[in-house]
């Protein structure tokens, strides 16, 4: 009686949701990272209703999205070219999409056709949504701390003198570790991820140090700063040197460059309404006022240039134009490579067990 008492309501709740989201177009995406009037616009504009779901890191993405259902997706790149080579992801049809690629910024360009020469096409299943490096804010008031970081780079995640905080992730954390012993992400090899292992253990290990994410965007306003030291992606370094005179940002030599973008589904209910949002959200009002609000870094030319000669932006203070403006040179892309994933999931594991 009880197992089919289970079983019915399963079913029963299956069905709730199933109709709760039949008329409604899903989209998948990382918290606080849309302007919500454009959403609420969109919606009386089309008539179209959007419920938003959110992950905390595109390695939880990674799993809900392969084994549910949505209509929309914001991923960096290496999970996209993960989600495309294992069949989760529908080509993009640039026929419906109206957004003219030739007013990609000029960064940005190089960016995608970096990686399209690393051996993965961006654009085949991507529309361009945001994108930007990681780096480190530094509070600007403590005695040596700027000198340390450009002597030290990424290696000062384990000085003893800095309180900091090291992001929760197992792409990042180990790109920031791998990077301080000189080797590179892509040709990583399972002695090299144990050499960084073992660097954060001991990073962790240190009474002044956290692991966090998104908790810094929340934790450094009105003027607070919880550490001398963070992990962070520039997006929120914008936001937070807007909220904090005494962060400022800095990228080692060395670092990791990231693109976001919309993707869908090989399981989409609603492919015609995803491709709705994305030309309702990829015209310049839509690109100015997205980036307005969150601070990222936009995908277009004149919206990026438009923002950066803005007074009102506060571009004229030179911490947040640094981090805004997506400094490229001498990085890499993390790319999807499943042995390596394994590698650096359980060695991150290893980590956050060691305290």
């Amino acid at each position: 009686m009880k197992k089919l008492f289970s079983i019915t309501f399963l079913m029963a709740v299956a069905f709730i949701l199933t109709a709760c989201t039949s008329n409604t177009l899903v989209i998948y995406m990382p918290k606080e990272y849309i302007s919500e009037d454009l959403v609420d616009a969109f919606e009386k504009e089309t008539g179209i209703q959007v419920s938003l779901r959110y992950f905390d890191s595109n390695e939880v993405l990674l799993t809900n999205a392969k084994v549910n259902s949505y209509d929309l997706i914001i991923p960096s790149d290496y999970a996209i070219e993960e989600l495309a080579v294992e069949g989760y992801l529908k080509a993009i049809d640039w026929d419906r999409v109206d957004y003219d690629l030739a007013d990609l910024s000029d960064n940005l360009n190089n960016a995608i056709n970096q990686l399209d020469q690393d051996g993965f096409d961006l654009l085949e299943y991507a529309m361009p949504y945001f994108w930007g490096t990681i780096g480190l804010i530094y509070n600007n008031t403590v005695s040596g701390l700027y000198e340390d970081l450009l002597a030290e780079e990424w290696n000062i995640l384990n000085n003893a003198d800095y309180s900091k905080m090291i992001y929760d992730s197992s792409r990042d954390a180990f790109m920031a570790a791998l990077y301080a012993h000189g080797f590179e992400m892509e040709t990583a090899t399972s002695s090299q991820v144990n050499t960084a292992r073992d660097f954060l253990i001991d990073a962790y290990s240190k009474s002044n140090a956290v692991i966090k994410s998104d908790e810094i965007l929340s934790e450094a306003i009105d003027n607070q700063t919880p550490y001398d030291l963070a992990m962070v992606y520039s997006g929120d370094a914008v936001y937070i040197l807007q909220e904090t005179d005494d962060y400022s940002y800095f990228v080692p030599s060395m670092s990791n460059v990231w693109i976001d973008g919309f993707v869908i589904p090989e399981n989409t209910k609603h492919e015609d309404w995803a491709y709705e949002f994305i030309n309702f959200m990829t015209t310049y009002d839509s690109l100015l006022d997205n980036a307005t609000e969150m601070g990222y870094t936009p995908i277009d030319e004149a919206v990026y240039l438009d923002l950066y000669t803005d007074e009102e932006f506060n571009w004229d203070d030179d911490r947040i134009g640094y981090a805004f403006s997506v400094p490229y040179q001498n990085f890499e892309f993390y790319r999807y490579d499943a042995d390596l994933k394994s590698l650096l999931d359980n060695a991150w594991e290893l980590v956050i067990l060691s305290r």
